[in-house]
């Protein structure tokens, strides 16, 4: 029981009625867009991150090497590598940078100190 008859059904009948559909399309040659809502998205490419710019987003925020990379989810070792500029940010690392970048009072009232 898919969408194809009006009721839901289970995930996979639905994924499989879509590829049917999908592939019936294809074959008839038909534009897509006649068919399906066809959507272009555009989305901006991360911003470059040289060695001195992830020291100074690191430093803008008051963070040690550690904290810093516990906040963007990569190891210490990465941070320092991209750093002295052996290694560089992937483009999801800088695509966070930039969001730390642009609201980083926000990104800072994540992190909370603890005594251990």
């Amino acid at each position: 029981m898919g969408i194809q008859n009006g009721k839901t059904g289970r995930a996979a009948d639905d994924l499989m009625y879509s590829l049917r559909e999908l592939a019936k399309a294809v074959e008839d040659g038909a534009p897509l867009e006649q068919r399906f809502t066809v959507r272009t998205v555009s989305i901006a490419k991360p911003g470059r991150y040289s060695a001195t710019a992830v020291k100074k987003l690191r430093d803008q925020l008051g963070m040690s090497q550690a904290v810093f990379a516990e906040l963007l989810g990569v190891s210490r070792v990465w941070v320092q590598g991209w750093e002295r500029g052996v290694r560089q940010p992937s483009p999801l690392a800088r695509r966070l940078m930039d969001t730390i970048r642009a609201n980083p009072a926000w990104w800072l009232s994540t992190v909370s100190a603890k005594a251990g």
